[in-house]
């Protein structure tokens, strides 16, 4: 969980799926109001932290506005979530180059979270069809595996 300072209070909270809503929520606030954008990924793989570090250089090279609060535009999840923390001064030109940049330093996570949307998109409930088979395979092979083990040795 990312956490505020002390004389900072969460204005406002929205669960947002499609990359392009948060440049739509941006336009919608006033400039230069705090953004704090969760990036939830698969897992957290080797070299996450490394990811981190480059997102944060290269955001700062870009230019994107820390929070005065802040040093920092990247934070990994100080819990161990598989959570990239995005915090930065609103304007509704900064969303594309962040996304442009994190798009291409966390690009496999990304990609794995983007066929899963396209598969929905296309053909919608089809991934909730293949999780619910997953879960049944499972199933079926531990109820299989079940009464042998249940037996005991002979």
């Amino acid at each position: 969980m990312f956490r505020l300072s002390g004389n900072l209070i969460i204005g406002g909270q929205v669960q947002l799926t499609e990359p392009w809503g948060v440049a739509a929520m941006e336009e919608q606030l006033p400039p230069c109001s705090r953004i704090l954008v969760g990036l939830v990924l698969a897992e957290r793989y080797a070299g996450f932290e490394e990811d981190c570090e480059r997102a944060e250089q290269a955001l700062r090279d870009a230019g994107i506005p820390v929070w005065p609060e802040y040093d920092r535009r990247v934070t990994a999840d100080p819990d161990g979530d598989t959570v990239v923390w995005i915090s930065y001064q609103s304007s509704p030109a900064f969303w594309t180059p962040i996304l442009l940049i994190l798009g291409s330093i966390f690009l496999l996570p990304v990609l794995g979270i983007l066929g899963v949307w396209v598969v929905d998109k296309l053909f919608p409930g089809l991934v909730d069809i293949i999780s619910t088979l997953v879960v049944l395979g499972l199933m079926l092979g531990v109820m299989t595996l079940l009464p042998k083990m249940l037996q005991g040795g002979k």
